[in-house]
């Protein structure tokens, strides 16, 4: 086994081979240093420096996959148009559904400012939930709903044999005759495993920030380290309740200490599109073509298919060619979204809707309903004072400032 010396590689053309094959180990085991070191046969410092300039310093934050059947979790998939009188809390009303309603991401559509929002819902649960956002329609908050159910989701590894690391572009042969992933369209759901309230807490800290040692996550949850180790072991890594590392190459994250969302702007095209009613053979050949993409970032399956792409746009013309032959040849119901990047975020599971003691998911629809028509109540007060303000005229203190 040959080592190789940090510092010695520069900017050669093996460079990005090697960081191709940094980025293919931590989809599969995330960014343990130095267990990545011992199977490339390379200094644990070079390639703790190759991922830092090449993958942390460009944007590429690392978070981990939930394997969200295992936890019990259902994919929920909606298209909601806010009502008028709405649309200034639409996204209020979603960050509440995040941290009380299993809602795990939302993004705006463009032009018409509908959402397309996910939510991973406890089976148990999920006849429930329709029927809450059924309220919500039925009392005025949205113009229209439509909800569909998923059997599993999933995050597909980035390709990372088709990335140019050091130029930061993808090489992708449109033209290629084979245009089917036969392979990455096999993959199946998992069964439901057993875990506990701080299993999800250390999976809440690690879709954050899969950067997290154990050791900080044991000084941030205020849990003993041994403690938090034995269930990540025994738990976590057996029962295999995380599907993998994700790698978000398109440059989105968030930043925990500013409160805010971080994309490169005019860098890629987000589009998702929903294939409803599939039968089986349709959705296997949709599956199998679209997995063939680079570009394929999520995909949740059931009797409709829903998966998102981002695309590189200087591969929008080609990418929406592809998608429209793809959608033509189905023979069935199939639109796309384009979707608004600045509108768009994504949230972890949310422990605290977990009842250790009855082993179960909690979901309480009167209470999120009160949550809902208090932030209503609430924003209209506020909006009636600053119109009241606004037609008094500049108060004294302001008065005749230019």
């Amino acid at each position: 086994m040959s080592l190789e010396r940090p510092g010695t590689d520069g900017e050669d053309a093996s460079s990005n081979i090697k960081t191709g094959q940094l980025a293919k180990m931590i989809t599969e085991m995330g960014p343990n240093i130095s267990e990545i070191a011992r199977r490339l046969g390379q200094f644990k410092e070079s390639v703790r420096y190759r991922y830092k300039e090449k993958l942390l310093n460009k944007g590429f934050a690392v978070r981990v996959a939930v394997d969200h059947e295992k936890l019990g979790l259902r994919r929920v998939v909606m298209v909601i148009d806010f009502s008028d009188g709405y649309r200034d809390v639409a996204e209020l009303m979603l960050h509440i559904l995040s941290n009380e309603g299993y809602l795990v991401a939302f993004h705006k559509i463009l032009p018409d400012g509908k959402f397309l929002v996910h939510s991973s819902v406890p089976d148990e649960h999920v006849e429930a939930y329709r029927e809450f956002f059924n309220g919500l329609t039925e009392k005025g908050y949205f113009q229209t709903l439509e909800f569909y159910t998923f059997s599993w989701f999933r995050n597909p590894s980035m390709k990372t044999e088709m990335y140019d690391f050091d130029e930061g572009v993808w090489d992708f042969d449109w033209s290629t005759e084979s245009k089917t992933d036969k392979q990455a369209a096999s993959h199946m759901p998992s069964a439901r495993e057993r875990f506990d309230s701080t299993d999800l807490l250390i999976l809440k800290q690690l879709q954050m920030d899969g950067n997290k040692s154990l050791a900080e996550m044991a000084e941030t949850l205020r849990i003993n380290y041994k403690t938090l180790t034995w269930h990540y072991r025994k738990h976590i890594d057996e029962r295999k309740l995380i599907k993998g590392y994700v790698i978000n190459w398109m440059g989105t994250k968030y930043d925990y200490k500013a409160d805010r969302a971080l994309n490169k702007k005019h860098t890629y095209l987000y589009v998702a599109v929903l294939f409803s009613d599939l039968d089986n053979a349709k959705r296997v050949d949709v599956r199998a073509r679209l997995n063939l993409l680079p570009f394929i970032w999520s995909e949740a399956v059931g009797d409709h298919y829903e998966a998102e792409l981002v695309l590189p746009l200087e591969s929008i013309t080609e990418g929406l060619q592809y998608l429209a032959e793809v959608i033509s040849e189905t023979k069935t119901n199939a639109r796309y979204f384009i979707i608004d990047q600045s509108h768009a975020l994504s949230f972890s599971v949310i422990p605290e809707l977990y009842d250790e003691s009855k082993q179960r998911w909690n979901f309480n629809e009167e209470a999120l309903m009160g949550r809902f028509e208090n932030l209503i109540v609430k924003t209209k007060g506020m909006q009636q004072k600053a119109g009241s303000r606004r037609s008094a005229g500049p108060s004294i203190k302001h008065a005749g400032r230019g």
